[in-house]
């Protein structure tokens, strides 16, 4: 359910919103139809959300796309012309080089990239953000970005929430193999992008239902075992209201903090 300063939505005041985008109209009628509520301070806090949510899945197919390959951290690569790659299989944003342009080449020159499902998850979510608020603005919020794993600004904060079926396109979620194999350790789990009709994106798997998802990571459980993988209950999130804000850079109000990060 949507609402403006706890007051419902009207049809018609949804039916106006100014937005675009393949994917948006999709993310407006699940926020719409969510039993949960989502509250906003203003229309355009609407608008970022749905336009961000877009965006995030517009670049998870784009990766997909991409040819960049999957990775351990130890064998992850980049393109050296952005990044300087660290000995913990991180890609460090190179002194002078564009964030922007850097995360634009990972989609233009995936072929030169490998890289873990995590650090996938905020390239995406990077790219997404770029797309949503342009490059130079980026540039100017985002400066020096690092990418492995989770990590990432500390202006770009995630939130972990409970969602169990109720997901929305955009969302990341979590496959966990809890029998994993020891000796392929890199399938203890699949971080996935939420994608319409019941799809989802993960680095490394590709985009499958949720059941193909399980059915691929339970090929690396252990010997014996009696768990198979499953879709966690919890959803990561950009803290979009945060994002809203910080991004045009209204700092004349304390920011609000996130109740939980990943």
């Amino acid at each position: 359910m949507i609402t403006l300063h706890h007051q419902p939505v009207s049809e018609s005041q949804l039916s106006a919103l100014p937005i675009d985008g393949q994917f948006s109209g999709t993310v407006l009628t699940e926020l719409r139809n969510n039993p949960v509520v989502f509250n906003y301070r203003s229309l355009e806090e609407l608008i970022f959300e749905v336009t961000l949510r877009n965006y995030i899945v517009v670049n998870a197919l784009n990766l997909y796309e991409s040819k960049a390959s999957f990775a351990t951290f130890y064998h992850s690569r980049c393109n050296e012309r952005y990044w300087r790659l660290t000995n913990e299989g991180g890609f460090e944003l190179k002194s002078g080089a564009s964030s922007s342009q850097a995360i634009n080449d990972i989609f233009q020159n995936g072929s030169l990239y490998a890289f873990e499902c995590a650090t996938a998850m905020v390239i995406i979510l990077y790219k997404a953000m770029i797309d949503t608020i342009s490059p130079s603005l980026f540039d100017q919020l985002y400066p020096d970005i690092y990418l492995w794993d989770w990590h990432r600004d500390s202006h770009f904060p995630i939130i972990t929430e409970t969602v169990d079926h109720y997901g929305i396109i955009g969302d990341i979620r979590y496959f966990k193999n809890p029998d994993v194999n020891p000796r392929t350790p890199q399938w203890q789990g699949e971080n996935a992008i939420e994608l319409p009709n019941g799809y989802y994106y993960g680095h490394g798997l590709g985009i499958l239902r949720a059941e193909q998802m399980i059915e691929e990571l339970n090929e690396f459980r252990r010997v014996g075992a009696t768990r198979s993988a499953y879709l966690m209950p919890d959803a990561n999130r950009p803290y979009f209201a945060y994002l809203f804000r910080y991004t045009r850079q209204r700092f004349s109000q304390p920011e609000p903090e996130p109740s939980s990060a990943v």
